[in-house]
């Protein structure tokens, strides 16, 4: 089984002034102390609607870097972390719709939440039947890790963003810091204490006038 993807991996670049591209943002771009320490939360929200925004042909065909960080100054306002930062999927999708509502995107939620418990986690198969969904519906997976186990590439307590995903090797490629990285979520699966939520979003079915 091949590779599943989001359709255009080329729309998450962004190209600063000097003309070095980016995968994603990166919450070391917010000027603020508090949002660089807390920010990795609206940064995966920002990644998603960047993707959505830019594929729907919202935004410019350029990448430019001021349109991000005008989308990550303003989600700070709506996915807005507090002392123990975006800590839940509960902070992040009410914040998130109200974004794109506010912008006029009608966007549904799909969470999978990733218990601390270990015995009443989802198996591997239910994590990547979760996100293969998701991208194959081309959509972005927001990834809430709490404790990352023996997985060395991820921050603890930290948000990231899931772009594809090889379902035999369970191998996913993420977006952090504005980086793209490759990981093995199983062995996250099994090795984190914490546990953490997968999140990705779709557009809302439209409504049949006629019925």
């Amino acid at each position: 089984m091949s590779k599943v993807s989001i359709a255009a991996p080329n729309l998450m670049n962004i190209i600063n002034d000097a003309g070095e591209v980016y995968t994603g943002g990166s919450q070391e771009w917010y000027t603020d102390p508090w949002h660089k320490k807390s920010g990795c939360g609206p940064v995966a929200a920002s990644n998603l609607m960047w993707y959505m925004m830019r594929k729907i042909n919202v935004l410019p065909d350029c990448p430019y870097y001021s349109d991000y960080l005008n989308i990550m100054a303003e989600m700070f306002g709506f996915v807005t972390p507090t002392l123990k930062g975006v800590n839940s999927s509960a902070i992040f999708v009410p914040g998130i719709l109200n974004y794109a509502s506010k912008n006029n995107m009608q966007l549904k939620s799909h969470v999978l939440e990733i218990p601390k418990r270990k015995s009443i986690r989802p198996n591997d198969d239910g994590v990547k039947e979760f996100i293969s969904d998701a991208l194959k519906s081309d959509s972005p997976v927001a990834f809430l890790n709490l404790s990352n186990g023996t997985v060395s590439l991820l921050d603890n307590w930290h948000w990231v963003t899931i772009i594809a995903i090889d379902p035999e090797t369970m191998m996913i490629d993420i977006l952090d810091y504005g980086k793209m990285l490759t990981l093995n979520i199983s062995e996250w699966l099994k090795t984190s204490m914490l546990g953490g939520a997968l999140v990705y979003l779709k557009e809302a079915e439209q409504v049949n006038e006629n019925v």
